[in-house]
């Protein structure tokens, strides 16, 4: 793996491999910090509002960089960095939903100081509902508004194949056929088994059932759809909707799968324009 100094930056970059649809890009390799997981933590905004976002199987935070860059004033955004992927390559992945969720949870429970939503991304949508579950039963403050993208309701049969008994080449074929993965990583054998025992952690994690006793959650549900997806359509999503006793909204927005990066403003709009009533009931927005 090649490092390389940029005069113009100041900062070492790595060259590591998203799952970002049609290329790769190079990460920032930061210095260490207080947590990992949340990058931003050290430099947040003094937004009122705090937003968590939980990514997609593979992905980083430098996914969601333009999200980032297109936040209003009034939300603080804190993508989570899981191990296993850009600058925590080489950290073993988590592929166990609950400890993933246990360490979640005292990760960001520090930095509970604010109102605050959260925001998953396809897998990010499972581990964001477990992650509200695990706070609520903590007695820890809720957030105001759960947020779930591009995943198919937990209570609908998994459509995520068992990865754990494939050989290699059988997991590649399987990661082929979804969309996402760059050709440069399905070319690649090097890049490839750099990035599988991450992919299969996610994959794992994506697919656990989980046995639940608690109550539905008490708070606004939004769940947003790409119109063409494939794996989670506006179909599949709706039954979001037994999740809480709150209410529920389903925002249908052009694209498939990955629609935060082909349709980026629409996704974006849909996050800020639920938010922005929150915050202002709450006295937060102005």
């Amino acid at each position: 793996m090649n490092v390389r100094r940029y005069p113009d930056t100041g900062h070492d970059f790595t060259d590591v491999f998203l799952s970002c649809p049609g290329k790769l890009l190079p990460v920032i390799a930061t210095a260490s910090r207080k947590s990992p997981w949340l990058p931003r933590a050290e430099n947040q905004a003094a937004a009122p509002l705090r937003l968590f976002v939980l990514p997609f199987a593979g992905g980083g935070v430098a996914q969601f960089q333009a999200f980032c860059r297109a936040a209003p004033d009034w939300l603080d955004v804190q993508p989570v960095q899981l191990p296993g992927r850009e600058n925590r390559m080489f950290e073993p992945p988590v592929g166990n939903l609950a400890e993933l969720v246990e360490i979640l949870q005292s990760e960001v429970a520090p930095h509970l100081d604010r109102p605050y939503a959260l925001l998953g991304y396809s897998m990010g949508s499972r581990v964001s509902l477990e992650l509200v579950h695990a706070l609520a039963a903590a007695g820890r403050p809720l957030p105001l508004q759960l947020i779930v993208a591009a995943h198919a309701a937990p209570a609908l049969p998994s459509r995520i194949p068992r990865i754990e008994s494939l050989d290699s080449e059988t997991f590649w074929d399987l990661i082929a056929g979804y969309e996402g993965t760059p050709e440069e990583v399905l070319c690649n054998d090097e890049l490839k088994m750099l990035v599988e025992p991450t992919l299969r952690a996610d994959f794992s994690i994506a697919r656990q059932a989980v046995t639940r006793t608690s109550a539905p959650l008490d708070l606004p549900i939004l769940a947003i759809a790409g119109r063409h997806d494939t794996y989670a359509g506006p179909g599949d999503m709706q039954p979001w909707k037994n999740e809480t006793s709150g209410s529920f909204h389903l925002q249908i927005v052009d694209g498939g799968h990955f629609f935060l990066h082909s349709h980026p403003h629409a996704f974006s709009s849909c996050v800020f324009e639920a938010l922005k009533p929150l915050s202002e009931r709450h006295g937060l927005g102005n």
